[in-house]
């Protein structure tokens, strides 16, 4: 899927699309991924396709401080400016960059990119770009320190703390009026900012919009059963059941191994291996997403069986589950559970 510009944004079926060209988004995924496989596999530099997303990211990025983010095969901008997801995504990458980057070169401009988009992120509005963007903050803050990012830590955990406040009700204890995409990141966000601050306020939000999640994305067999993009779940309507996206299999396994690891409460990391094993098998359809030929992972599970088409979103966020497992030592490489509990 990668190529010398970036990595396309879909396939059809296991062939790159170059019909839909780049996104963003997928670039800053992508670079994470690749960081971290290094790390694990105990590589001494930064792989060739770190520098590639990281190039991409660096196009893209306006003298404002914002992101392009579709990008066309012919190499024409589709957009003057990405979506307020985009930048918090992008965000995300050049912390996550700054930290594990390997490299003098990726780490100097991992930062030096990452101060200068840093000021736009006080003009989102979208509770998900937020949360993106602590993502980011956090991996910042955790290689060094910087009270500037760390009062913008405390001025996004509060925006989020209060539109879950404004939100919830008896039975909705939810950001907003409905459930959509990338939901888990929301209160992981939360508990990131609880990790860099202390704050309990951020604990306690955290844990229960997440706690409260959970009962909706798993069934009473345990199984993840994921919220439907084909009308999403508006408080006091019907949770739609298809189609259920890879992403937010994905933020799922993460949310809840940041929650084990503030916790150490073991029902964490059991749901960490059950939204897992939904991409390999443990689903509705009890049909694995990811191709044993190519490694691909499919698009998502349909009502009737998956979409087998395999684009970057997809395939990206199966590799960010399996090495956040890995990162947490749940995970051997290879895939073998480890013996490391509570």
């Amino acid at each position: 899927m990668t190529d010398s510009t970036g990595i396309m944004q879909h396939a059809y079926y296991a062939v790159p699309d170059r019909n839909h060209g780049y996104s963003v988004d997928d670039q800053a995924r992508a670079l994470i991924a690749c960081l971290a496989h290094a790390r694990f596999t105990g590589r001494q530099h930064a792989p060739a396709a770190a520098y590639t997303y990281m190039a991409f990211l660096r196009h893209a990025m306006n003298p404002d401080g914002s992101f392009h983010n579709f990008l066309s095969f012919d190499l024409r901008w589709l957009d003057d400016r990405g979506s307020e997801d985009a930048q918090g995504r992008v965000l995300w990458a050049l912390g996550y960059a700054f930290r594990f980057g390997l490299d003098d070169g990726l780490i100097a401009a991992a930062s030096e990119m990452f101060e200068s988009a840093l000021p736009f992120t006080r003009t989102l509005r979208s509770p998900r770009s937020w949360s993106f963007a602590l993502f980011g903050m956090y991996h910042r803050l955790r290689a060094a320190e910087d009270g500037l990012t760390l009062a913008l830590v405390h001025d996004l955990a509060q925006c989020l703390l209060m539109q879950l406040e404004a939100a919830t009700t008896a039975d909705w204890r939810w950001f907003e009026p409905s459930l959509t995409y990338c939901n888990a990141k929301l209160p992981a966000a939360l508990l990131l900012a609880y990790e860099l601050t202390g704050e309990p306020r951020y604990r306690a939000g955290g844990l229960e919009a997440l706690n409260w999640l959970m009962t909706v994305v798993f069934n009473d067999r345990g199984q993840l059963r994921l919220v439907g993009q084909n009308g999403w779940y508006p408080r006091g309507g019907r949770k739609a059941p298809f189609d259920e996206q890879c992403v937010d299999a994905q933020g799922t396994v993460e949310a809840s191994l940041i929650a084990y690891r503030i916790t150490r409460e073991e029902v964490w990391r059991d749901r960490a291996y059950a939204a897992f094993a939904w991409f390999t098998g443990d689903n509705v359809h009890n049909v694995s997403l990811i191709d044993p030929v190519t490694w691909g992972c499919a698009d998502g599970i349909t009502a009737t069986g998956l979409n087998r088409n395999m684009g970057a979103e997809s395939i990206v966020c199966y590799l960010l589950s399996y090495l956040d497992l890995v990162a947490a030592g749940l995970l051997e490489l290879g895939g073998r559970r480890t013996m490391n509990t509570p």
